[in-house]
């Protein structure tokens, strides 16, 4: 008989009852990781300008390597997400529980899916930096702010023409910036599917290789790109409605989709397991 996944609505469901057992661990561990990640890639911003085209090209690597570095935090977060899934206490401390499994194997795993991420970011990365341009070459946004409402504000800096122009071109402009943000973000996220086990079978299979990983990720996907995919999408209301708290509902939304997620991991490998059981038997 085959066996039955869990709906995508009985999981939200599943995950809503236990972040609200476990809001206090969840909201630290996603807080704290994101704050340590912030800090490493404003300091590598901060001590390597983007001026020059070498400096562009030192930044992006430079960043790109924390975003590898930060696999490691992952397989943290993804621990303390499990653990609540099955209804373990778990500390901050988890959180860098990845430095005492093998972090050259969760770092070329973070490699892997990084390097697709950056890949599908190329097209947003030449758009945003195309915006700056824009942005830079327009006299009515180009200078600070004081100046700007000091231009404004006077009759003979710019009439009524020259400022829907500039206008006009500054719409256009982050109307086309977003739209590649999004495609490109869009396309990051379908690609890098397959291997959404990745990190949590660090921790589940310890003895298995970085390739092994990242083979049985996309075999145990198989059949389950849809779901996961749609999984994602459905939290697009609650990031949406998060605009009119100012992005304060995040403190939960973010959570609550990472305990979802855990929770289709914890479900398409039970599935998984009940069948090679019954296949065996």
């Amino acid at each position: 008989m085959q066996q039955q996944y869990k709906s995508n609505f009985e999981l939200k469901i599943l995950a809503r009852m236990q972040t609200s057992q476990h809001l206090g661990i969840l909201i630290g561990t996603v807080v704290l990781r994101f704050v340590i990640t912030f800090l490493a890639v404003n300091l590598v911003s901060s001590l390597v300008p983007t001026t020059t085209a070498t400096g562009f090209v030192i930044n992006y690597i430079l960043i790109f390597a924390v975003q590898v570095a930060a696999s490691i935090l992952n397989v943290g977060a993804s621990f303390i997400f499990l653990k609540s899934a099955c209804g373990m206490q778990s500390a901050i401390g988890d959180l860098f529980c990845g430095f005492q499994q093998d972090t050259v194997k969760i770092l070329k795993i973070g490699a892997v899916i990084a390097v697709i991420d950056a890949i599908c970011m190329i097209p947003m990365d030449i758009a945003s930096v195309q915006y700056t341009n824009v942005v830079n070459s327009m006299s009515l946004f180009g200078g600070s702010a004081a100046s700007n409402v000091g231009m404004l504000l006077s009759e003979s800096a710019l009439d009524s023409q020259e400022l829907l122009e500039a206008y006009s071109i500054l719409y256009s402009a982050s109307m086309k910036f977003y739209l590649i943000m999004l495609v490109s973000a869009a396309l990051s996220l379908i690609l890098t599917l397959p291997f959404f086990p990745a990190f949590y079978m660090i921790l589940d299979f310890p003895n298995w290789s970085a390739a092994t990983i990242l083979k049985k990720s996309f075999e145990v996907m198989s059949g389950n790109r849809l779901r996961l995919l749609m999984l994602h999408l459905s939290f697009i209301p609650s990031y949406l409605l998060s605009i009119l708290t100012c992005g304060i509902s995040l403190i939960w939304v973010i959570p609550y989709m990472n305990m979802a997620l855990a929770n289709f991991y914890l479900d398409i490998m039970a599935v998984r397991n009940k069948s090679v059981t019954q296949t065996t038997v």
